[in-house]
């Protein structure tokens, strides 16, 4: 036996390592947030070919004329029950070993009857004995009770940096009456900067506790939970497989990893600015196909938009969008959107409460425009000169694109362009 792994056995023993088999109960109370709904554990469904579905979702029929598979259909559920009239629910399921699972409310309705599309990004431990989860608000929650959710998310979702980083964050976001569009514009500037702090708290937990904690299981689960990643996964790779050289997940996931990582590289450099664009054909939810090359023939300038119903920086920003969009599509400039939603309901939904005045494409992460951009995360544009095609900026957001906009089509002529009321709490 490898000496270290010896030396982790002991450790084991001496600290009362609980049992990896048996069961668990998961309570909550959403009452807060939801009138009705069924509470969902979940993980993604294997495919035919016993991979693991991208995001836990198959993606739906490109074709509106197709009928859509139902989201429940889509995911191997773990555990499930409604929620009960007082909005509480209780699940219960065997554990054999503690793994990364997901929730969703499905069907949820809020108290005036409103729909809501589940939110993606829901992730807890499922291990053995009694947890209890607390949300004091949509997107933002933790599961009291188990060992491996204190390690993998506890150790900073509870951290009081990271609260007080999140409170500081949404008293940044709402507008202020009286603001001028300075003051505007610095505020959204402390609110980027403060929230990449929360992200760069996150990812500093996850690398601390994927690098140094003595259980490998859960330096393993934080690095399958981590949705961001950064050099410090290819660090946390490469010493769990010195502590479990046999272990054939870790070997993939390794040279997964290393070849991904050349390939970011790569992609980086082939989608930089002054780069050139890469046209797609999508459809909208009527069934329509639009080219982007159709797009830049009739336009000065195009901003490529990836997002989804489930990302908050996304929507968020959305407002402001359309008010860019109404200053300047006269002036030439125009938008295209493609959400990398893999289930057409969500689609839909966003779609209906957005409302898009522009080219509203998808159909999901797997489709030949998120294929061809690499897009792995969201939200991510590309503003883009028609005639040439050449990348002129990336990921341009709040006043940033106004500026940009502005410096390519003359300044803008309502003084409120970019005073976009806030239509929601982004939460990391």
């Amino acid at each position: 036996m490898n000496l270290r792994l010896s030396v982790w056995a002991l450790f084991s023993l001496m600290a009362g390592s609980p049992a990896l088999a048996g069961e668990f109960v998961l309570e909550g109370d959403l009452s807060a947030h939801y009138s009705s709904g069924n509470f969902v554990v979940w993980t993604p469904k294997s495919s035919p070919g016993g991979k693991r579905a991208s995001g836990g979702m198959m993606a739906a029929a490109t074709s509106s004329a197709a009928k859509p598979v139902s989201m429940e259909s889509t995911l191997d559920v773990v555990a499930r029950a409604p929620l009960s009239a007082d909005g509480t629910f209780r699940v219960e399921a065997p554990v054999e070993t503690p793994r990364v699972v997901y929730f969703y409310v499905l069907d949820a309705r809020g108290h005036e009857g409103q729909r809501f599309a589940p939110m993606k990004g829901n992730a807890f431990i499922l291990e053995p004995g009694n947890l209890r989860l607390h949300m004091d608000r949509p997107g933002r929650f933790f599961v009291e009770g188990g060992r491996y959710n204190d390690a993998v998310y506890n150790s900073w979702r509870r951290s009081a940096p990271y609260m007080e980083s999140q409170e500081e964050y949404r008293e940044l976001l709402p507008s202020v009456d009286g603001e001028t569009e300075a003051e505007r514009r610095a505020r959204t500037d402390q609110a980027a900067a403060v929230f990449s702090g929360i992200l760069e708290l996150e990812q500093e937990a996850r690398a601390r506790t994927a690098t140094t904690h003595p259980d490998p299981l859960a330096r393993r689960l934080t690095i399958e939970s981590a949705w961001l990643g950064g050099p410090w996964m290819l660090d946390a790779l490469r010493g769990l497989a010195e502590m479990t050289p046999d272990d054939p997940w870790v070997v993939e996931r390794l040279a997964r990893t290393e070849a991904s990582e050349a390939k970011r590289l790569a992609e980086r450099k082939r989608f930089a600015v002054g780069a050139g664009i890469r046209d797609f054909v999508a459809q909208t939810l009527d069934g329509e196909s639009v080219r982007l090359v159709d797009v830049r023939a009739n336009s000065k300038f195009v901003l490529v938009e990836f997002w989804a119903s489930w990302c908050g920086p996304c929507r968020v920003e959305i407002p402001h969008m359309k008010q860019a969009y109404a200053e300047y599509r006269d002036r030439g400039f125009e938008i295209v959107s493609f959400t990398i939603d893999n289930d057409r309901e969500d689609w839909e939904v966003a779609s209906e409460e957005e409302q898009l005045p522009w080219a509203n494409l998808g159909m999901g992460e797997d489709a030949d425009a998120p294929r061809a951009y690499n897009v792995t995360g969201v939200p991510k544009n590309y503003l883009v000169e028609s005639a040439t095609g050449e990348i002129l900026a990336r990921d341009l957001r709040g006043h940033h694109l106004d500026e940009k906009l502005a410096e390519l089509l003359g300044s803008p002529t309502t003084a409120s362009l970019g005073a976009a009321s806030q239509s929601g709490v982004v939460e990391p």
